[in-house]
């Protein structure tokens, strides 16, 4: 009963203590009326939260102000070394496909590298990627291309505030297999705005000017837009969500409308999961989706889906 109530009694001490050095800092200047609230990790794992006296603190030691503890004086060696985030990233990742029956044959393969960089500023991304596919039918004794498409994107921004940002980007795409509208490219300028701006997830929409261009195919000659460059407007959606250190999940949309003869909409969906199966995020797979409608080709729709297996080259 006796220790009960000596620890009870020092409890209280603590909170009362706490309580009254507070506000007495703060009243001699010691912690501003917007004192920053800092979590700190120790060596051992565990965390402190506390606020941060500034005054008292060094690279030696930190002094923070605990809500039950009271004045804590945290040495540096104490704590965890923090990470510094990656400025650069990249990564290549692929996959291949197959299947036999009696004497018809299907096979082919999918790649993609990707690379960005990163700081408080400024944001460079570049993703491409390639799919082939081709097959031999019973009673044939050669091939016939199935599948031969790929795209790349590449952007750039530049923050002017803390959510809006200024970029320049552009989207190439091909497929051999269209009759009008083998390549097509949009460029863009404009603004972009984080709608979501977290530690784990992002949400970016820009929009701004571009031009569309599409060319190559049989029928092209035939086609009053193929080989033609029109005034356009592209509107875009980002998103970026990393919940732990074993998922990723990132998926994009970007819509323009070309002022051809009449306003032909194009759309541009693109989605990715990736799955470490390792804390050191190193290897990876992943599962990729595309869905792809432009007005000025034919065809209209193009959609791809692969399962692919990758690494994180820095």
């Amino acid at each position: 009963m006796k220790n009960h109530k000596t620890k009870l009694e020092r409890t209280l001490f603590i909170r009362i203590s706490a309580a009254i050095t507070i506000p007495y800092l703060a009243l001699m200047g010691e912690l501003p009326a917007n004192a920053e609230t800092i979590k700190l990790v120790l060596t051992n794992g565990d965390t402190i939260h506390g606020t941060l006296v500034k005054t008292e603190s060094n690279n030696d030691v930190t002094v923070i102000i605990h809500p039950s503890l009271g004045r804590l004086e945290i040495q540096e060696s104490a704590l965890k070394p923090k990470t510094e985030a990656k400025r650069w990233t990249a990564s290549i990742s692929g996959g291949i496909t197959g299947s036999n029956s009696d004497e018809d044959l299907d096979y082919g393969g999918t790649a993609q590298i990707s690379t960005g960089y990163k700081d408080d500023i400024n944001l460079f991304s570049f993703k491409a990627n390639s799919e082939y596919e081709v097959s031999r039918d019973s009673g044939e004794s050669t091939t016939s291309t199935d599948t031969n498409q790929g795209q790349a994107d590449l952007r750039y921004s530049r923050k002017i505030t803390g959510k809006l940002d200024v970029y320049a980007g552009s989207h190439y795409n091909y497929n051999t297999l269209n009759s009008i509208g083998i390549n097509n490219s949009v460029n863009s300028i404009g603004l972009g705005y984080d709608l979501v701006s977290t530690k784990t997830s992002t949400l970016n929409i820009s929009v701004g000017p571009s031009s569309q261009t599409i060319w190559g195919g049989s029928d092209c000659a035939n086609s009053s837009a193929c080989g033609n460059t029109y005034a356009a407007s592209t509107i875009g959606l980002q998103y970026d969500w990393t919940p732990n250190d074993f998922l990723k999940i990132s998926a994009s949309n970007f819509f323009t409308a070309a002022y051809s003869d009449e306003l032909s909409p194009s759309n541009s969906f693109s989605g990715q999961i990736k799955i470490y199966p390792m804390r050191d995020k190193k290897l990876y797979t992943s599962f990729n989706g595309r869905i792809n409608y432009n007005a000025l080709t034919t065809p209209t729709i193009d959609n791809s889906f692969s399962f692919m297996i990758g690494a994180e080259l820095f």
